[in-house]
């Protein structure tokens, strides 16, 4: 809840300046383009403070087929909207997933967005050759990418003159928050939502929408759950201290509804991934990373 608490008083400081009553002086934040800029700049100086070149922040899941202006609506967030109002401004880029980034640079700086995948040797291959996007000094970008939970698509650079940061925006599959990076400044506003589930009934942080998690507990989620762990595979790993845990995905795979679980071991500093899986009402499937399809788990 760190991160909110620092949005709230970020945009109760400057509020105040806003409502305030002063007979000396004028307010000095008359309308809202002044309330941005001023929240902009105060942005700006966290991510000086803090010794980073950037500032990112996770606004949520989306469809891959939504629209320009629906990956743009993620910018009008109430909360993101009280603390970080210049976010509607920014310049949508689209690089193809299901996650919805917001990027600042710091001041003077500049973003460029690129391509990227993962190869057979399970290593980074990125396109820097062919720019998605190559932002001008101080331009807030809204990236829409991640095909997969497993790896970025994307490669964002941070630059002024000859210095520059690169970055792979993610999300963590620990704690459903943003990936930490080196001199990056997460700015993420986070609420309280069940995020995973194991033996245990342990749970965790993400700043999904409550409705998002509607049917976390239902009847179905439950079946799938249970069905995926009497599997002989995943049941191995869970003897040996891996757990599962429910991503609130969906996928339509063979005409069919599946929910899509994870299984990860804890290792303290960060989670190892070692499946995805998708289980219908009565299959189970497994996630080839290299080809991104599904296949029926046992199948091979």
């Amino acid at each position: 809840m760190k991160k909110k608490l620092i949005a709230i008083c970020l945009s109760a400081l400057i509020l105040t300046s806003v409502t305030s009553v002063n007979c000396m002086a004028k307010n000095p934040y008359p309308d809202e383009e002044s309330y941005s800029e001023s929240s902009f700049a105060i942005l700006q100086d966290m991510l000086r403070e803090n010794d980073c070149q950037t500032g990112i922040a996770f606004l949520g899941y989306i469809g891959y087929d939504a629209t320009t202006e629906e990956i743009l609506d993620y910018t009008n967030q109430e909360d993101y909207v009280a603390s970080y109002p210049f976010l509607k401004n920014g310049t949508i880029v689209d690089a193809g997933g299901y996650e919805v980034f917001a990027i600042v640079p710091a001041s003077d700086w500049s973003i460029s967005v690129y391509a990227s995948e993962m190869t057979e040797d399970a290593v980074y291959k990125d396109y820097l050759d062919f720019p998605l996007y190559e932002g001008s000094p101080d331009e807030v970008i809204i990236l829409r990418c991640n095909l997969s939970e497993i790896y970025s698509n994307t490669m964002v650079t941070s630059k002024e003159g000859n210095m520059s940061v690169s970055y792979r925006p993610s999300i963590s599959l620990k704690d459903g928050h943003l990936a930490e990076e080196q001199r990056c400044y997460d700015f993420s506003i986070y609420y309280d939502f069940d995020y995973g589930h194991n033996g245990s009934d342990n749970c965790m942080e993400s700043n999904l929408p409550e409705d998002y998690y509607e049917d976390y507990y239902s009847d179905t989620v439950q079946n799938a759950y249970e069905l995926l762990c009497s599997t002989d595979e995943v049941s191995y790993y869970l003897g040996l201290g891996f757990f599962v845990w429910y991503t609130g995905n969906k996928d339509m795979i063979d005409d069919k509804e599946c929910r899509v679980f994870v299984l990860g071991k804890d290792l303290d500093d960060h989670i190892e991934v070692k499946n995805h899986y998708a289980v219908s009402d009565n299959q189970v499937y497994y996630l080839d990373v290299i080809e991104n399809t599904w296949n029926i788990l046992g199948s091979g």
